[in-house]
């Protein structure tokens, strides 16, 4: 878990990296930040913290806020997520093995959302589309599933949300 020492390390790589930053800020309010970014990260691991902190210097122009490095922790939690594309191949290659017929077995072999997902589209609207409705199912499914990866990066953001709902198979 970060500690006081790691925010104090972590501010100073920034002013180095930021020149221009926190150059009016007096000494209460440094210690003010200090406080609140060890109040705001204090349940992150030192790791996490400091790839965010990494890749944060290596894209971003401006000192970060703290919103802007839970982001990136959102970010980086969430690459271990498949990609839609990757997701729709997969519902295909389990439509192809379990037909139209054994629809209860194909959804529990997918992760909880992308059998929601797929529930949603309609299982047997997969199965029996013809190339050009197939189109329309696979752009359904895919915006369907990046707007649940973008609302999960604010949720994690926000400290209040279960990514195992993606990671995991279903039970």
């Amino acid at each position: 878990m970060i500690d006081r020492k790691t925010i104090i390390e972590t501010i100073s790589l920034l002013k180095i990296t930021y020149p221009s930053a926190l150059k009016d800020l007096g000494e209460a309010d440094l210690k003010l930040m200090i406080d609140v970014w060890l109040n705001d990260f204090k349940d992150v691991s030192k790791d996490e913290f400091t790839k965010a902190i990494q890749d944060i210097r290596y894209k971003n122009k401006f000192f970060p806020s703290v919103a802007d490095i839970k982001e990136q922790l959102a970010k980086n939690k969430t690459t271990s997520i498949p990609d839609a594309e990757d997701e729709w191949q997969e519902v295909l290659k389990l439509v192809s093995r379990y037909g139209s017929y054994r629809q209860q077995e194909a959804l529990k072999s997918l992760k909880p959302y992308t059998a929601k997902i797929v529930q949603y589209v309609g299982y047997q609207n997969i199965c029996m589309a013809t190339p050009d409705e197939q189109v329309w199912n696979k752009k359904e499914f895919i915006a369907d599933y990046n707007n649940l990866k973008n609302e999960l990066i604010i949720n994690l953001q926000l400290d209040n949300s279960n990514i195992k709902l993606l990671e995991s198979k279903g039970e």
